[in-house]
């Protein structure tokens, strides 16, 4: 198809959070919106994963729906990423993706529809005069169905541009969104190329090599006629004209490759500052330290996608990358980690065994064997174990928690005790038909919590001399706080719950301020957590990138292990004390050295 295509991007003020962008290249079609917690700023966020992408493109073998494919995937674990659109044009095809809530849509003469949305890929044919425009779902709530509209059939892209912009720039609650059209168009070609063929009977290529037969006819004529001194003055000539645009052009590359390298220089003498700045703060300040890292990367990856191949620059440039991307594991205290020991076999108490959770007190642990509805004891010191209860008190136990000398599990009949060193099993409280969905149970102080989702509180029964209190609410009223999603705890003194990929911290009864932050990307799905009163940091596993994260009390990033097990682990829990993170994998429990 003879086409090219012009586009207009109009974006709207940014922030530290939010910010949005487009980016025409080499057949490559991006749109992104970022939203994210302001730790690191989301025009950094956003710059990166649009280097990123277009560095795999130019490595993909082929532009096709498989490479939409590959581009999305690529940007999958990136939670800060809200709306997503990618778009691949070879010859007369497109191919269309979307991650988020977002949508591309197709004008072709009076018709108006969306060939792609959140979550799906398509494919197609363009044609000359098609308009494109891909925004997300927020553009719409903002503007109202009516005002799109108006928009979707605005005919010049001046006219597009100069609407939008204005309602964009003006609107509180369109931080940081993006919209771009694309109009396919023909390409134009020299009208006397044209015509040619109507004015000569010839082809175009035929015509221009008569053409230039012609003149080297007519030169070679003239040439001949002339004397032996004039042909001598005439080579001559020719030789110093030839010599002339050799030393101009060559003047120009000159000039123009110095002026390349000394804005080089300047970035780079940038990026070292930054590196050795970066390196000097690792100890006393990392989070600082990791940001001076950050935007140097940001700058060497944007100079590696504007340098040519195999040229001494792009090895310069590739050289610094891979430096600053080794100082970053350093920065970020990320332990890559080949083998693990394991610490113990649960297959040594029972043949058949297997560990679906472990709790924790000081050395004593106690390991829930949901399938065969057995509780185990190891004592992490001794490494000394038994079968502390079987399916009688176990039964249908989804949970177990563990405080000085006594485990915990909780079934449909209630909250059972086990004596560890007798071994002796007792019913302390009565299923209690005002319990909702009790999705995690924990043991702090004596006291025992239960997080029931249902009915949007933590339930909490004191210790007393006799047993324990009357059911009572943990939460102060009104907390505002939605647990529906929330599925593990911890307590620390405070509680903290999870679901998805949040904390929420509670102390005294009302909701504390917590986030994770300083973390470069984020972390997808919280699948299991351990903190307690005797540990420093919360330790976080996320199996989807393979790695156990660890933030200190404030939320602020400390360190990450990452190890190829961990995608298969059933459930984590920490002893800064032990000096270990244990791992549960099947029957066996692996040990991880905390640094």
């Amino acid at each position: 198809m003879n086409y090219q295509y012009r586009s207009a991007k109009i974006t709207s003020p940014s922030t530290e959070i939010y910010w949005g962008g487009c980016f025409v290249e080499n057949e490559l079609i991006v749109l992104l919106e970022i939203g994210c917690d302001g730790s690191i700023p989301a025009s950094h966020l956003g710059k990166n994963v649009f280097d990123s992408l277009l560095a795999l493109f130019k490595e993909l073998p082929s532009k096709d729906k498989d490479a939409v494919k590959t581009l999305l995937k690529d940007i999958s674990g990136f939670s800060f990423i809200k709306t997503a659109l990618i778009g691949i044009i070879s010859d007369s095809r497109i191919y269309l993706g979307c991650q988020g809530k977002g949508q591309a849509v197709l004008i072709r003469d009076e018709e108006v529809g969306a060939i792609v949305s959140g979550g799906f890929i398509s494919q197609g044919q363009v044609e000359i005069n098609d308009r494109i425009i891909f925004h997300s779902d927020h553009l719409a709530e903002i503007l109202g169905t009516k005002t799109l509209d108006k928009i979707y059939h605005a005919q010049l892209l001046e006219d597009f541009e100069e609407e939008l912009g204005g309602i964009l720039s003006s609107s509180e609650k369109a931080k940081g969104l993006a919209v771009l059209e694309l109009v396919i168009t023909a390409k134009k070609t020299l009208p006397e190329i044209n015509s040619i063929n109507k004015l000569t009977g010839l082809s175009a290529q035929k015509y221009i090599i008569s053409f230039l037969l012609e003149k080297y006819n007519q030169i070679k004529t003239f040439y001949t006629r002339k004397t032996g001194r004039q042909k001598f003055f005439l080579i001559a000539l020719f030789i110093l004209f030839v010599f002339f645009i050799l030393n101009t052009f060559s003047g120009y590359i000159r000039s123009n490759n110095s002026q390349k390298l000394k804005q080089l220089n300047e970035s780079l003498s940038q990026v070292n500052q930054q590196f050795e700045e970066a390196g000097a703060l690792l100890e006393l300040n990392p989070v600082r330290s990791r940001e001076l890292l950050g935007s140097a990367k940001l700058t060497v990856s944007q100079l590696l996608s504007k340098t040519k191949k195999n040229s001494r620059e792009y090895k310069l440039l590739a050289e610094w990358f891979e430096k600053i991307s080794s100082s970053e594991i350093g920065a970020y205290k990320i332990y890559k980690l080949t083998a693990v020991p394991v610490f113990f076999d649960i297959s040594l108490i029972k043949p058949e065994g297997r560990a679906d959770l472990i709790s924790t007190y000081q050395d004593k642990n106690v390991i829930l064997d949901r399938q065969n509805k057995t509780l185990y004891f190891l004592d992490t010191s001794t490494k000394q174990s038994a079968v502390l209860a079987g399916s009688d008190v176990v039964k249908n136990a989804q949970t177990v928690a563990i405080h000085g000398n006594n485990a915990y599990v909780l079934s449909d009949d209630g909250i059972f005790t086990i004596d560890i060193e007798k071994k002796t099993a007792e019913k302390v409280i009565e299923h209690d038909s005002s319990w909702g969905d009790i999705a995690s149970f924990q043991a702090f102080a004596a006291n025992l919590y239960l997080l029931d989702r249902k009915n949007n509180t933590i339930w909490k029964y004191l210790s007393t001399e006799t047993g324990f209190s009357d059911r009572r609410s943990y939460l102060n009223a009104g907390i505002g706080v939605s647990l529906a999603a929330m599925t593990q705890m911890n307590i620390d003194g405070s509680i903290y719950v999870t679901g998805g990929n949040e904390i929420i911290k509670f102390t005294q009864g009302a909701k504390d301020q917590f986030s994770l932050k300083g973390l470069a990307d984020t972390v997808s799905k919280i699948d299991s957590f351990s903190t307690s009163e005797n540990d420093k940091n919360i330790y976080i596993l996320d199996k989807t990138l393979k790695r156990i994260v660890v933030f200190d009390k404030e939320g602020l990033y400390h360190s990450q292990y990452q190890w190829e097990d961990l995608g298969q682990a059933q459930s984590i829990v920490a002893s800064e004390s032990a000096g270990f993170i244990f791992v549960l994998i099947g029957n066996k429990i692996y040990s991880i050295d905390i640094k």
